[in-house]
């Protein structure tokens, strides 16, 4: 049986597959901190939900809505998630297709409270989201 923080990430990929803003909501704690790796416009932190989520719409705004994660894999103990991603995409001439990274989230109380996200080839995710 998963722990329920793998759960918890898996309903996080299922929601953003779906647009389901609903459940969205309810996994990202208010105070959440978003950390974006890269040289890039999108790289930083993030703090607090609304500007995570404002990431995320630039994310789809600047890719025309082409930019997907592929859930992979994915471990939790009681205070971490782990997924294994794929990333594809499209922002201009620069396209990505099944580019490797992982996302390390920090749970607590049922909600995600500190997300990290890493790329296998960050030059080149620089490249997509410099265009």
């Amino acid at each position: 049986m998963p722990h329920p923080n793998e759960e918890l990430l898996r309903r996080y990929f299922k929601a953003a597959e779906n647009a389901d803003g609903a459940t969205l909501n309810e996994l990202f704690a208010d105070d959440v901190v978003g950390h974006i790796a890269g040289n890039h416009g999108l790289s930083g932190d993030y703090l607090g939900k609304e500007a995570v989520f404002g990431f995320f719409g630039r994310l789809s705004e600047l890719s025309a809505g082409t930019a997907r994660l592929t859930l992979r894999d994915a471990i939790a103990d009681d205070f971490f998630a782990v997924a294994l991603i794929e990333a594809s995409g499209r922002v201009g001439d620069n396209v990505i297709d099944g580019e490797p990274g992982a996302f390390v989230l920090r749970i607590a109380d049922g909600r995600f409270v500190e997300w990290w996200s890493h790329h296998y080839d960050q030059p080149k995710m620089d490249a997509l989201w410099t265009s």
